[in-house]
This record gives structure tokens, C-alpha cells and sequence, in this order.
């Protein structure tokens, strides 16, 4: 976890950081009241068509249909001047009610998307719970998809990029999450009810189902 303000790193139970002082508290006596979101998509602007909300939900859908433990949103609205993206963006991820109270903490896999409405420019932040299995540079790829579309003032398009770029990235990531975790399909593996090593045989396509 790294703070939004200057990026040094945070615990999970950090209050405030250590490096700049920036705290969650604080700013959220600065922006007040949040406001009262819902997922997968925030249209505060309202300045997406039926059919482009239509696109960006079945987008949305099919990520989570594909992860299900993703939580996929996206928010167009005005950031106000006072705080940059980042800062409005995790202040909202944290205190507008976009998550239910057990995704929490290390059980948060929100993807959170945020589209200003003034300006051609898109933040996104992932939840704790995803953060140690995706690098920050695959959020930027995915932005950088977003940004093409976001040039030509297509809000909605850029949205839908963003998640379909998401969803490929993880798909890369996942396939090399068994090693990280020392799987093997081939590993010996200790049979509790004998106290011996077995061997595993290998999966053949024919084992498959």
C-alpha cells in the first residue's frame, strides 16, 4: 500500500503517513459529506447514453463473470480543484459506500475507476487485497488505454478499454500466480493417512472436464 499523497509506502494499519503527514481523516474534512455511490457504474455528470452505460455494464460484467472475486466500478464526475484525482480518487474508494463492510482491508479486490468530466483525464485504484499480486505499472497500461479514448471526449469507450485491459493483464498475471506460490502439479506431496511422499502424476488433456 502506498500513500496517494507522495507514494511512500503505507501498512495497512497506518493511520497517517509518516513522510508527508497525509491522512485519510484529514482529508476527509476537507471534502465533507461524501456522496452516495453505487456500483458498477456512477454517472454523476450524467453524460452517458443508455446504450454506453449498456456497453460498460456487460464490460464490467464480463471481468467479474471471468474473476469473481473482482468488484469492477466506474465513476464519471467533476474532481474538484482542491485535491488532485488521486486524492478524490482514494478518498471515494474509502468513504462513499462502494463496498460492502466485509471487503474490507486485505478482502477488498475493487477495481475503482475514475473518469473527470472536465478534463480528459482518468485515475484508477485496486483494493489492499489485490495490491500484492498487481503491480502498479499494469494500472497504468490500462490508463493508457483509456487515455486514447479520452482525447476524442469518449468517456464511455475509454471506461470499457480500461476494464478489457484489466481483464487481459490479469489473465497474463494468472497464469504464473501457481508459481509464486510454490504449486506444482508435478511436486511430491505428503499423504497424511500413510505418512509417505506421493508423487503427483501430471494432467493430460483427457483428465480435464
Amino acid at each position: 500500500m502506498h500513500c496517494p499523497s507522495c507514494r511512500q509506502s503505507l501498512k495497512e494499519t497506518d493511520t497517517s503517513c509518516a513522510q508527508c503527514q497525509f491522512s485519510l481523516a484529514a482529508l476527509s474534512a476537507l471534502l465533507g459529506i461524501p456522496p452516495q455511490l453505487s456500483a458498477p457504474i456512477e454517472d454523476v455528470a450524467e453524460l452517458l447514453t443508455r446504450k454506453e452505460r449498456q456497453r460498460l455494464a456487460q464490460e464490467i460484467r464480463q471481468l467479474e463473470q471471468r474473476f469473481p472475486d473482482i468488484v469492477g466500478i466506474a465513476i464519471f464526475t467533476s474532481i474538484p480543484e482542491i485535491v488532485t484525482p488521486e486524492l478524490y480518487t482514494f478518498w471515494l474508494f474509502n468513504r462513499a459506500s462502494l463496498f460492502s463492510p466485509v471487503e474490507q482491508g486485505g478482502n477488498n479486490h475493487g477495481v475503482l475507476l475514475m473518469i473527470d468530466t472536465d478534463r480528459p483525464h482518468a485515475t484508477a485504484m485496486i483494493g489492499y487485497g489485490l495490491e500484492p499480486f498487481i503491480p502498479e505499472q499494469i494500472l497504468e497500461l490500462c490508463l493508457v488505454e483509456a487515455s486514447h479514448h479520452l482525447k476524442t471526449g469518449h468517456r464511455a469507450k475509454a471506461a470499457a478499454a480500461f476494464f478489457h485491459e484489466f481483464g487481459q493483464q490479469l489473465l497474463q498475471l494468472s497464469s504464473a500466480w501457481p508459481q509464486a506460490f510454490g504449486y506444482s502439479e508435478t511436486a511430491p506431496w505428503h499423504d497424511s493417512t500413510t505418512g509417505e511422499l506421493v508423487q503427483t502424476q501430471p494432467l493430460h488433456h483427457g483428465d480435464l472436464y
